[in-house]
C-alpha cells in the first residue's frame, strides 16, 4: 500500500502522521528529530548525526551500602542519564544536613547538561520524621554532590530515600 499525503509541491509545515506499525524498505531522513515511545530496533547499520538520547532505556535502581554518607557507586549502570537510587537509613537531626557522593562513568556528565534530583519516596512519615530535601550543590563530568537537609524544626529524619537521578545532555552554541 502507499499514500499521497499532500499534492501539494509547497512544502506542509506542523503536519504529524500517526502509524501503528511501520516498516520502512530502503533509506528514511528525519530531517528534525524523532521522539521514540517505545523500543527503536535496527536490524542492520544504525547511524547518529548530532546526538542519541538514553530516553528509552529502563531506569536501573542502585542501592547505597553502608549509611547515608556513603558514595553511590553509578558507574554500572546501563543509562547513566536516568536511574533510580534508594538510599541507606537517613537520621539527620532536626535542621541537620548530610553529604554524600554519586559516582558516574567518567565523562558522563558534560558542562552544558543539566542534572536533577526528584525524591519520590520516603521511608518515614513526613514530619512526625523529619522532612527530607535533597538537592545537587556540585557537578562535575563523573560524580554529583547531594545534600539531604532535614528542614523540620524539632524532629530527626527516620527513614530511606528512592530518588530519580535524570541528566539532560546539552550541548555547546
Amino acid at each position: 500500500m502507499s499514500a499521497l499525503f499532500f499534492k501539494n509541491v509547497i512544502p506542509q509545515e506542523n503536519q504529524s502522521i500517526r502509524v501503528n506499525d511501520a516498516v520502512i524498505r530502503g533509506h528514511a531522513t528525519i530531517a528534525e528529530y524523532a521522539t521514540v515511545g517505545g523500543s527503536l530496533t535496527a536490524g542492520g547499520a544504525f547511524s547518529v548525526g548530532s546526538s542519541l538520547t538514553y530516553a528509552n532505556i529502563d531506569p536501573a535502581n542502585v542501592i547505597q551500602l553502608t549509611n547515608i554518607t556513603t558514595a553511590i557507586d553509578a558507574t554500572g549502570v546501563t543509562n547513566p542519564y536516568n536511574f533510580n537510587v534508594n538510599t541507606a537509613n537517613a537520621a539527620t537531626l532536626a535542621g541537620g544536613e548530610e553529604t554524600f557522593f554519586l559516582n558516574m562513568p567518567a565523562g558522563v556528565l558534560n558542562a552544558f547538561g543539566f542534572s536533577s534530583v526528584s525524591v519520590y519516596f520516603y521511608g518515614g512519615v513526613v514530619g512526625t520524621a523529619g522532612i527530607p530535601v535533597l538537592s545537587i550543590v556540585t557537578q562535575e563530568s563523573d560524580r554529583v554532590t547531594l545534600v539531604l537537609r532535614n528542614v523540620h524544626a524539632t524532629n530527626a529524619l527516620n527513614g530511606s530515600l528512592h530518588f530519580r537521578f535524570n541528566h539532560a545532555l546539552g550541548q555547546s552554541a
